[in-house]
């Protein structure tokens, strides 16, 4: 085994003995682990950083090359926000490009080569590349934790204000801010909401799929963007395993609840593989739900991609009339959805 791999043991043993002790350590004990990893040579595992890239179809690829022990519990939160951002060459964004949706996952995933990269193609098949910035924000080593609640606070913490630094970094005057987010992820994309509000007189969209709230935090707190008036914010949840943590009424957001569309068992990722087919129009053929109907409608509205400037200025438009913090929506089945065809589980006579 490498000698850098030994260090590395050594780091992840200390974080389970003296992790508790990090949080709240005296300065000069911290100054001297820093001095101690940095001697190791890890100094790039300590500064990691934002990379900011194309993709062969020209989709934004924002990466948070930084790991939760290093960044939040050895370098902190305060440091680690204020990352270095480096913006390969490559990337060119027209001068007519003034709209950017951005989409992240959460706990245990990532972006690239994943359900994000896959709704971020998908979005960028349905506007004017001239005009709109695709792309999707990558912070696994954030979210590649034992507990969602560290996902959720490195996201929170750190992982929102590199994304907001990114965008801002590239030198675009953008009016509309469309940030997509999954599970923990809910809390990147609200920290990056309000940096975002703060520093551009943009147009903030906040779409929550199966928003995360770890026990004790506020549920009125996501999506609660001060400072902007020209705010919509939709939360789109399943009731499944993940309880009371995903099933949260947002006070701040449009709530709908979309367990009565899943034709099979209730997942905490349905919400983001329906968000992608009311975009395509239909589910991945990966997908459990490849060959199911798409319900997007309730009460005359469609829910779902419609509700986003991507899809319209009228529906932006019909978005921002949407009450907050509502009675939740229930989507529903239909007849044509196996789960709840009565036929699927009759034996059909003569069989």
């Amino acid at each position: 085994m490498s000698k850098q791999k030994d260090i590395l043991i050594l780091i992840f043993f200390l974080s389970a003995v003296c992790g508790f002790v990090l949080a709240d350590s005296k300065t000069e004990l911290r100054k001297d682990l820093i001095g101690f990893l940095r001697k190791a040579g890890l100094n790039k595992e300590l500064d990691a950083g934002v990379t900011v890239s194309a993709d062969a179809a020209g989709n934004l690829c924002i990466l948070d090359e930084g790991k939760f022990f290093m960044q939040y519990l050895v370098m902190e939160p305060q440091v680690s926000a204020d990352a270095g951002i480096s913006i390969d060459p490559n990337v060119t964004i027209p001068s007519s490009c003034s709209k950017a949706v951005i989409v992240t996952h959460g706990w245990l995933d990532s972006g690239r080569s994943d359900w994000p990269s896959d709704i971020v193609q998908a979005i960028r098949k349905k506007v004017d590349p001239n005009e709109w910035v695709c792309g999707f924000f990558d912070w696994h080593g954030g979210a590649l934790v034992i507990s969602p609640i560290d996902a959720a606070k490195y996201g929170r913490d750190i992982g929102g204000y590199r994304l907001a630094n990114a965008l801002l970094k590239l030198g675009v005057d953008f009016e509309h801010f469309h940030l997509i987010g999954h599970s923990a992820g809910s809390w990147t994309i609200n920290t990056a909401a309000k940096i975002l509000a703060e520093k551009t007189k943009a147009q903030i969209h906040l779409t929550f799929l199966d928003a995360y709230v770890p026990p004790g935090w506020e549920e009125k707190e996501p999506g609660n963007i001060k400072g902007s008036s020209n705010v919509w914010v939709e939360h789109y949840y399943t009731r499944d395993f993940t309880l009371k943590t995903t099933h949260v009424n947002l006070s701040a957001a449009h709530n709908v609840d979309v367990t009565g569309i899943d034709p099979w068992i209730n997942e905490h990722e349905f919400p983001y593989r329906w968000y992608y087919a009311t975009i395509a129009g239909k589910y991945r053929d990966s997908d459990s739900e490849s060959g199911e109907d798409v319900i997007t409608g309730h009460g005359g509205i469609d829910y779902g991609f419609a509700r986003s400037r991507e899809a319209g200025n009228e529906s932006w438009t019909e978005s921002l009339e949407l009450e907050k913090g509502n009675a939740t929506v229930k989507l529903r089945g239909t007849k044509n959805n196996k789960w709840y065809n009565p036929e699927f589980f009759k034996k059909k006579k003569g069989k």
